[in-house]
């Protein structure tokens, strides 16, 4: 039986009990070394051999997740137990270290209070997680005993800290379970190399030989990757420091072992003898590169690795972008930060302090141009993605001149932080396709006072264009943009999905927020586009009569490495009205020519396609529109103008009638009570706002009624 409950842990760095009451910094899990944890971790007391830490977590990082709160230690019989929906454990490294074997865990769990539940562990080869089959717990009257215990094998374990806070194992489930002892079984079964050798690799632009950063993978013959020396990158993942990252399943990797580091344009590692496979990438615009590689005892193995482009987007104008990137500076000028940025080919990296109504994570050190760190043509820039609610989605700033924090009193009130960031010269607009934490709420507040200048319509692996469609098609010229959300979304790596702005000149950060204010962009993560209405660029305004025929000029390329190109499809006023589907050259690319009517104001745009198009794994570029204006028309759908109205009226009445549902905020321990008292008094501050909005929504009703459109009252 439970006698009681011992403990009720406190959050780390939090400040808040994660019950939602007030509770001192820092207690619990160590603070971490540089930054705040965005995540829910709480360190435990629960000694156990062989077991250095126990963590109650959110995410483990070895691909378990978990959530709800409180975590508990209780009495239960005469075992003392750990209670919560996930735990991350630490082996004790002296017991421990970077093997390679099959051992077993022997875990003792309270079978009343626990749910099915499984183990997940780093491990060698592959993607480098393993998670066991689910255990269900014994249950029934048939049990007969207050405890159980299930054995399970974790083959080929590693034990590299590459878990959370630098830990080993997940065990959980969604109901949660009751742990009350683990013992740690090892088969002392990890190979003895026969020897060590060195390899000492320079990277280099094949075009211009000079040393570039590029991301790398190293696998023998099993498929395990060797530790990462100190000469690779040290990268931010939170509050982690860790040199040998995943490289999730949407993202193009030539192997199919999945463990990467970066590599600042040269690198050396005493690893065992043997046979190796080598991979590197920097981005869509290189090939891939993947060679074997023999090291021998006691020698030196030299290979100078050179990546060849596959195309080369600068010498065309076309600078990328990462619009949503979360890495913590201490300092301006961050060499690791910079080189893991330029190893993915990325040349402007917006590096977000990501706020919610209690605190904010991911700080930066300095805003405009003092916090601009630009070397050889790939640039660190402070922004903010704040404010964020579940209630009305989540905001992105770029190009800041200093950082717009609301206060919790007035912390809804979006307009507020996008009325200063204009004021400043920043870009505003929704994260996370607008779709997410109820972000069309905020959109449909926003957007009809010329606010919103993106949204980020491409990321995790798939385009969400239909809210994006939804206001270009009343008119609003609203651009597109994309993000990787680097540490989140699986986590994935930076610029994955990213954003191409076309300068007319030499690359400079300012000049390229000015390129993407004027249109000149497409979001992609894979192919490339060209595309021009009567020889006007996306994001122009092109003036016409009406009747007049329009030459559309479309062209997508896309790296063979990565996919092979579908389809690109020419878009008006959100519908497919021409397709290309023949590839020429060799098979990379494809080509659109030909002819519309401007029979009315309209917009235009392309998208192309890979043949990888699932729901959430997609290949996949869209440009943004060009905008035809006939006689001073808007270039809205008229007919659909009634229905996108309600649709966003709709939302507005969500915003203002459906209750706060703190537990969907993804810092909820932090700021469920926030939230609780403040939404209602700030609601009430929203409704002239919404009515204002509302106003604006029938004055385009009425305009649509003017311009000889028949639509019902």
């Amino acid at each position: 039986m439970i006698a009681r409950v011992r403990r009720v842990c406190l959050l780390a760095g939090a400040g808040l009990l994660v019950s939602g009451a007030a509770g001192p910094a820092g207690e619990g899990a160590p603070s971490p070394p540089h930054d705040s944890d965005a995540r829910f971790v709480v360190e435990l007391e629960w000694p156990r051999e062989n077991i250095a830490r126990t963590l109650g977590v959110a995410r483990s990082e070895l691909g378990m997740y978990g959530r709800g709160n409180p975590f508990q230690t209780r009495d239960i019989g005469d075992l003392t137990c750990v209670v919560g929906p996930l735990f991350a454990l630490d082996i004790d490294d002296e017991f421990a270290f970077d093997i390679d074997e099959p051992v077993d865990l022997v875990v003792t769990y309270a079978p009343e209070i626990t749910g099915p539940f499984s183990v997940g562990f780093n491990d060698n080869g592959g993607d480098g997680i393993g998670e066991s089959a689910t255990i269900e717990p014994e249950s029934g009257p048939a049990s007969g005993s207050t405890f159980a215990t299930a054995r399970v094998t974790l083959e080929r374990a590693r034990f590299a800290a590459h878990g959370i806070r630098d830990t080993d194992l997940a065990i959980g489930g969604p109901e949660g379970i009751a742990l009350c002892d683990i013992e740690v079984v090892r088969s002392h079964a990890t190979p003895v190399p026969d020897g060590y050798g060195t390899l000492r690799l320079a990277v280099e632009d094949a075009a211009s030989g000079r040393p570039v950063p590029a991301r790398f993978g190293l696998y023998d013959e099993t498929g395990r990757a060797p530790l990462p020396s100190e000469r690779s990158v040290l990268v931010h993942r939170f509050v982690d420091e860790v040199r040998l990252l995943w490289v999730n399943p949407r993202t193009w990797w030539p192997s199919e072992h999945r463990l990467a580091f970066y590599v600042d344009g040269e690198y050396e590692a005493r690893i065992p003898v043997g046979s190796y496979e080598l991979v590197a990438t920097r981005g869509p615009e290189y090939r891939g590169y993947q060679r074997t590689v023999e090291v021998r005892a006691d020698e030196t193995t030299d290979l100078t690795v050179s990546l060849e482009r596959y195309a080369n987007l600068p010498a065309e104008g076309w600078y990328s972008g990462d619009s949503h990137v979360h890495i913590a500076r201490e300092h301006t000028e961050d060499d690791a930060v910079w080189a893991q940025i330029a190893a993915e080919d990325i040349h402007v990296a917006n590096l977000l302090e990501m706020g919610n109504i209690a605190v904010t994570h991911f700080k930066q050190p300095a805003w405009g141009e003092a916090g601009q760190y630009v070397r050889e043509g790939h640039a660190l820039v402070s922004g903010q993605e704040d404010p964020r609610t579940v209630q009305r989605g989540h905001t992105i700033h770029h190009n800041l001149q200093r950082p717009i924090r609301p206060d919790p009193e007035s912390y809804f009130l979006y307009h507020r932080v996008f009325e200063e960031s204009r004021a400043q010269g920043g870009i505003s607009g929704y994260a996370h396709m607008g779709q997410l934490f109820n972000g069309e709420r905020g959109l449909a507040l926003d957007v009809p006072f010329d606010l919103v200048d993106f949204i980020e319509v491409l990321q995790g692996g798939r385009l969400y264009d239909d809210i994006w469609y939804s206001f270009l098609n009343l008119g609003f010229n609203v651009r597109p943009i994309a993000g990787a959300d680097y540490p989140y979304f699986g986590p994935t790596l930076p610029g994955v999905e990213r954003t191409y702005v076309k300068l007319d000149g030499p690359f400079a950060p300012n000049e390229w927020y000015n390129a993407y204010r004027s249109g000149h962009t497409y979001v992609s993560n894979g192919p490339f586009l060209e595309f021009r209405v009567n020889g006007r660029e996306m994001g122009s305004e092109l003036r016409a009569e009406r009747g007049e025929r329009l030459e559309i000029v479309a062209e997508a390329s896309l790296n063979p490495d990565i996919d092979r190109l579908n389809r690109l499809e020419l878009v008006v006023h959100g519908e497919v009205v021409a397709a290309a589907t023949q590839a020429f050259g060799d098979g990379d690319r494809l080509r659109l020519e030909t002819e519309i009517e401007a029979d009315e104001s309209l917009w235009v745009a392309v998208r192309a396609f890979g043949d990888r198009d699932g729901e959430r794994d997609m290949t996949v570029a869209h440009s943004a529109p060009v905008f035809v204006v006939v006689e001073d028309e808007p270039w809205w759908k008229l007919e659909a103008v009634p229905e996108l109205v309600a649709r966003h009226r709709a939302k507005l009445r969500e915003l203002l009638t459906e209750p706060i549902r703190p537990a969907g905020d993804l810092e909820y321990w932090e700021t469920t009570r926030l939230l609780e008292e403040e939404w209602e008094q700030q609601r009430l501050r929203l409704e002239p706002r919404v009515q204002e909005a509302e106003a604006r929504y029938q004055a385009l009703l009425d305009r649509a009624r003017a311009a000889g459109a028949a639509f019902p009252e």
